[in-house]
């Protein structure tokens, strides 16, 4: 009975997701929308339709090959693009409506596995799939360093991103310090946790139980980007470089609706801001990343249309970029369900792969990797 009365994690954060955008992107819609903004939204160039479809349908499938060329050394596993594709938009759903990483890293790993890929080389895989943007977001320094200069400083969102973007850059940078100095790290991590410790505000069994979390965390990251960067360089590259042309295939989705409505804005330039503000997207802890993706596509909207098409700029791209995705990850994932009744139960349940069903082995992975 307590079984049928309780809501599924998904269901819960489904929910949520559906509540926030649709409250987010009305209230951007009424801010932003007046009677010129349905005159020039039936102007819309058609010609661009099938190029947007065509751009948010090969994000997905070329996000998919970073998969493929991480599998492809595994002695067990023959993982297509159609079904690394299907992973990919199956767990792009449940971290749309779980909102925190590790659901959709254990989603990955377990769907991996079931494709008869060793437990220990799955979460390898996915932990590096999680580690690579954050390693292509350092480019960011040298895009901020270029282009800072030449942003308008009476706009708003130029204002703001120059602010966000420093400390940003210094948590990326921090994130990559910890995987090639993981000790150093912990060193620094141990001394400040012990200092919480002795605030009588703080539990001290909580202080500890958070500081064994914490470096459990980092060896097994830093673990990982190692065997990949000693032992796998080529895959390492190859998964970097088809993970930043998917980021290109993304961001030139919102230079086509902008050419779309007329306007032509300089590609390059576009490309670099888009590149800025993607860690914070990335790194959105809200489902979805409702109302951090809207307003930050606000912003680079607003640089180049009208106030009164941004809001239904922004609404046609996050339809291309999320909501499509997300419904065809769900039906994916509800026909995942009917042939893995383990998967529903846990994912029902407890909203991800709880970790003893995913235990990272580093022997398995040096087997692999000879």
């Amino acid at each position: 009975m307590d079984r049928l009365k309780k809501k599924s994690i998904l269901t819960k954060g489904s929910l949520v997701f559906i509540f926030l955008s649709l409250a987010v992107m009305l209230g951007i819609l009424f801010w932003t929308t007046d009677s010129e903004t349905w005159d020039y939204f039936r102007k819309f160039d058609l010609y661009y339709v099938p190029v947007l479809l065509v751009l948010a349908s090969l994000k997905w499938v070329i996000d998919g090959m970073a998969f493929v060329s991480m599998a492809k050394h595994s002695a067990h596993c023959n993982l297509s693009l159609k079904r690394a594709t299907y992973i990919r938009l199956e767990s792009n759903f449940v971290g749309s409506v779980v909102p925190v990483l590790v659901g959709t890293v254990s989603m990955h790993a377990y769907l991996l596995h079931r494709e008869n890929m060793r437990t220990g080389e799955s979460i390898a895989i996915t932990t590096l799939r999680a580690i690579l943007p954050v390693v292509i977001f350092l480019f960011n320094i040298p895009i901020f360093f270029i282009i800072h200069t030449g942003l308008p400083s009476d706009q708003f969102f130029t204002s703001l991103l120059k602010v966000v973007t420093i400390p940003v850059i210094v948590i990326m940078a921090f994130i990559m310090i910890t995987l090639f100095y993981p000790h150093s790290i912990k060193n620094i991590a141990s001394s400040i946790i012990r200092k919480w410790g002795r605030v009588k505000f703080f539990h001290v069994e909580r202080v500890l139980e958070l500081e064994e979390k914490f470096f459990k965390e980092i060896d097994h990251f830093s673990k990982i980007f190692r065997i990949f960067l000693k032992k796998r360089k080529i895959t390492l590259i190859l998964a970097t470089f088809w993970i930043l042309f998917s980021f290109i295939v993304e961001f030139f989705i919102a230079i086509a609706i902008i050419k779309g409505f007329g306007f032509d804005p300089p590609i390059i330039k576009c490309l670099a801001i888009q590149f800025l503000i993607r860690p914070i997207i990335y790194f959105a802890p809200s489902p979805g990343g409702a109302g951090f993706w809207e307003f930050t596509y606000l912003g680079v909207f607003s640089m180049y249309m009208p106030h009164k098409l941004i809001g239904i700029s922004v609404l046609i791209w996050r339809i291309l970029i999320t909501y499509l995705p997300v419904i065809i990850g769900g039906i994916f994932l509800s026909r995942e369900f009917r042939h893995d009744s383990k998967l529903r139960e846990v994912m029902i349940e407890k909203g991800k792969i709880p970790d003893e069903e995913l235990t990272y082995d580093e022997n398995t992975n040096n087997e692999n990797s000879k």
